[in-house]
């Protein structure tokens, strides 16, 4: 696959669950899933206030399931950065997403 292409349909997953995650009930905490890689899952969340000025969109994080605990995690204040957030995860991997 063309890497415009790659990029086109990660901005358009990331986009379609940052909708979803501005059309929940507010106080609903739980993630959205964006791929599973294995044991591992690309997941995004609510930014919690922090009183910042700027303040991030959304929080896209690696969570190893086996060993129940996050792996690394990426403010995202676009929906660019939450793509390249969510390209970057799955290179650790190296594996295409589920």
């Amino acid at each position: 696959m063309g890497r415009a292409l790659e990029y086109n349909l990660t901005t358009l997953r990331v986009s379609r669950a940052y909708v979803s995650l501005l059309s929940r009930p507010e106080g609903e905490a739980a993630a959205i899933s964006l791929a599973w890689i294995g044991d591992y899952e690309i997941r995004m969340h609510a930014a919690p206030p922090t009183g910042a000025v700027k303040q991030p969109l959304f929080i896209v994080d690696i969570f190893d399931h086996d060993a129940q605990l996050c792996i690394d995690s990426r403010a995202c204040y676009a929906v660019a950065e939450g793509a390249a957030a969510f390209d970057e995860f799955l290179r650790m991997h190296d594996k295409p997403p589920v």
